[in-house]
């Protein structure tokens, strides 16, 4: 069975009342869903830093099954091969405490991340577009049963704007945020900026490991839309699911775009914009020309930026990558460590 194959969310032998044994703090069992770019970034993260978390906060992670589409594909870190499976029912049938979804895609990543959640596991998840989707359904099953369900990865790469609005700004009563939010498009449209032709910016941001094979959700606004229906959702309380995103990307002509910009003295950029107006949430994704000496137009290569504006703290500025293996890796691995605390706080 290949991993886009129906899995059904059933409880696993294991599982008691729906309820993994939580182990004893030191070890937690992960199985990790998707071994690409982000999940590769993730296993290189606890091969390079396993002692250091091990000594730091007590955990040594420890992988009980992988999920993946090709088990002979070359990878930058050895896994033992009966680590391996293309079979969901058998990767969920693994003993885990936390299951770690870095696919991507919607199918079978949402069922996989229902499925653990029901079967008393803890989720990290870098997907999107699943939690766009599914967020509010998640967020619900994970609060019912006291799991950790946490996803810094899907928004920013490795800017922790998810971890701000979710914690440090939670009660600044935000206003709007605005952001460059897809370092794919940032990239090239950089590129371009610098008179780099639109075909040869994109494959240098492939080459970069900044695009996908297929950049195509990226380059129309899809990935930008999903992740600002997220930041809405934690900003204003709106299910994600629920929110239409007026949706413009940067093709089909990214070149025509930044000779436009040029020509008006200023800098391309595809934003995405999020605010509550008159009681009603407006949400958009667009190419905007921004100043040319503007915090926006500075904001170059696969980096990110946002601009949160809130009435109790005024308005705070997060940039970083967001594009790349190692940024979303390492949200990912934050995220892994401060589930597997969670486990092991509602296990006292």
């Amino acid at each position: 069975m290949s991993p886009q194959a129906t899995l059904q969310p059933e409880l696993t032998p294991h599982s008691k009342n729906g309820t993994s044994e939580r182990p004893h703090r030191g070890v937690v069992r992960v199985a990790l869903a998707g071994c690409g770019v982000v999940g590769g970034s993730l296993l290189q993260l606890l091969e390079k830093r396993g002692r250091q978390i091990e000594a730091r906060h007590g955990l040594r992670f420890e992988l009980t099954k992988i999920l993946v589409r090709n088990p002979d594909r070359p990878r930058a870190t050895a896994v033992a091969p009966d680590l391996l499976t293309t079979d969901p029912q058998e990767f969920m049938a693994a003993d885990a405490d936390i299951v770690v979804e870095a696919m991507g895609g919607l199918d079978p990543a949402a069922t996989i991340v229902r499925t653990a959640l029901l079967q008393g596991k803890g989720v990290v998840t870098a997907n999107k577009a699943v939690m766009a989707e599914h967020g509010a359904e998640f967020a619900a099953l994970a609060t019912q049963a006291q799991l950790p369900l946490e996803f810094e990865a899907t928004v920013g790469g490795g800017v922790p704007v998810i971890r701000t609005l979710r914690d440090s700004l939670a009660e600044t009563e935000v206003v709007s945020i605005r952001g460059i939010v897809n370092g794919t498009c940032n990239y090239i449209l950089t590129r371009l900026a610098q008179g780099t032709p639109y075909a040869t910016a994109l494959a240098d941001a492939q080459r970069a490991g900044f695009a996908e094979a297929d950049p195509t959700r990226d380059l129309d606004g899809t990935d930008s839309a999903d992740k600002i229906r997220i930041l809405a959702w934690l900003a204003f309380g709106v299910d994600p699911a629920l929110i239409e995103v007026e949706k413009q990307g940067i093709i089909p002509d990214p070149d025509h775009l930044a000779r436009t910009a040029a020509a008006e003295g200023g800098v391309a950029k595809l934003i995405a914009e999020c605010s509550m107006q008159d009681g009603r949430l407006k949400t958009m994704v667009k190419p905007t020309v921004v100043p040319a000496d503007s915090d926006w137009a500075q904001t170059r290569d696969e980096i990110n930026l946002f601009a949160i504006e809130t009435r109790w703290n005024g308005t705070i500025k997060l940039a970083g990558p967001g594009a790349g293996g190692s940024p979303t890796g390492s949200a990912v691995l934050g995220d892994l460590i401060r589930a597997a605390n969670q486990l092991f706080v509602n296990a006292r």
